[in-house]
């Protein structure tokens, strides 16, 4: 992409610093830290330096690095596929997937991201392909593992917030929800799977026991797949949603095709070198996890806004970044913030949230058309972090009406 030419008037510094004023205050006041920085993207001047070259704690605002690594790597129009095949005893049925973690139970939906790719009709085509070969009977085995190391990370649980995220690996169900909007998963998400497409089998007329946890053989037969939304619309949602699992799955795909270790370690080691390559700098950057559900993950302004400037800039998939991040007032986490003009679809960003964290990472569009990149938030509010983003949000909406 090439970035559109300059328009809209300047900013001044001194108009973004006395906006930042009431968002400094209220930090002192209540003990805590602010950061943040505002770029012009058209002429890359610093507008507003606050502590950004210092690491912070940003929550989910991470998220924006684990899609910009996850870009650069992938090619965002693959989908993924999730599929059946039979055994050469033609009793054993094998489900297997290449780690779509938006699957749905029911049948697929051709206009949603998460379950785009339906068990039902995976098991209503297979029951087809069965009944062709006369096989009305079958075990059901299913792929259990698809990356090196935890699939959950110990550090989460020691910060009582493991129950915030899933388990990355081949297949889940909303991305492993034990229902919709739950902050609880399925410890065994691929298990749970399984389970749903024998009963889907069941109901399309198969005789189903469950087997257990493998590799499909070499020699198995294919008899249906559906394919998941394509990756760049995953990681919209995952962006919109800021849905944890996801992000850390999509790393884990970011780190196997940069040729790096499919493990916790592996997937933010190639955030770091994803950044270093793309001269975004990394001073203080410290990575658990590629969702920013640890508190120990410890990213500054400048490494935040920096990825946003890549994007900005950039030719290639990675551009993508700036792109897919919510619209205040419209959509996901920002939906019902920022939701009147200015700022209301005038402001993109990645929100983050945390108990001691708040902060934003994205656009604003000044009332003359001219693009700020801004990243900012709150750390270390002992209090509650959810009580002060109403700062972070005026901050922004009086960004997009500056004239």
């Amino acid at each position: 992409s090439v970035p559109a030419q300059a328009s809209g008037n300047p900013v001044s510094a001194a108009d973004v610093q006395a906006l930042w004023a009431p968002v400094a205050a209220a930090a002192a006041e209540g003990g805590y830290v602010a950061w943040g920085t505002v770029v012009d993207a058209q002429t890359g001047e610093v507008l507003l330096d606050a502590d950004a070259s210092v690491a912070h704690t940003t929550a989910s605002t991470t998220k924006t690095l684990a899609a910009f690594s996850a870009l650069t790597h992938l090619d965002p129009t693959v989908t993924l596929a999730t599929s059946a095949l039979l055994g050469g005893d033609n009793q054993t049925l094998y489900l297997d997937s290449e780690g779509d973690l938006l699957l749905g139970a029911g049948t697929s939906e051709d206009t949603d991201v998460s379950g785009r790719a339906g068990l039902q009709t995976l098991a209503n085509d297979t029951a087809a392909a069965l009944a062709q070969r006369g096989v009305t009977s079958v075990t059901l085995n299913w792929r259990g593992t698809l990356f090196d190391g935890a699939s959950h990370l110990s550090s989460w649980d020691a910060q009582e917030v493991g129950s915030y995220e899933g388990h990355v690996g081949p297949m889940a169900i909303d991305a492993g929800r034990t229902f919709e909007g739950a902050n609880d998963f399925y410890a065994d998400a691929p298990g749970h799977v399984a389970q749903v497409f024998a009963s889907a089998l069941t109901s399309a007329g198969v005789s189903v026991s469950l087997g257990e946890a493998g590799e499909p053989p070499a020699g198995a037969s294919p008899l249906a797949s559906v394919s998941s939304a394509p990756m760049g619309e995953q990681l919209r949602w995952m962006l919109a949603h800021s849905d944890n699992t996801l992000a850390d799955q999509y790393c884990r795909f970011a780190a196997r095709a940069a040729g790096a270790p499919t493990t916790y370690e592996g997937a933010t080691s190639t955030i770091e070198s994803t950044l270093t390559s793309a001269g975004i700098p990394t001073d203080g950057l410290f990575l658990e996890d590629c969702s920013g559900l640890s508190s120990n993950d410890k990213i500054s302004a400048n490494t935040l806004v920096g990825v946003l400037k890549a994007s900005y800039t950039g030719q290639g998939t990675g551009a993508d970044t700036i792109r897919l991040l919510p619209w205040a007032g419209l959509v996901g986490t920002l939906s019902q913030r920022m939701n009147e003009a200015p700022a209301a679809g005038n402001v993109q960003a990645k929100t983050g949230s945390l108990q001691e964290v708040t902060s934003l990472s994205g656009s604003v569009r000044t009332r003359s058309g001219r693009l700020l990149l801004v990243s900012i938030g709150n750390d270390q509010v002992t209090d509650g972090a959810y009580a002060t983003r109403g700062y972070l949000d005026a901050f922004e909406e009086g960004l997009a009406g500056l004239n």
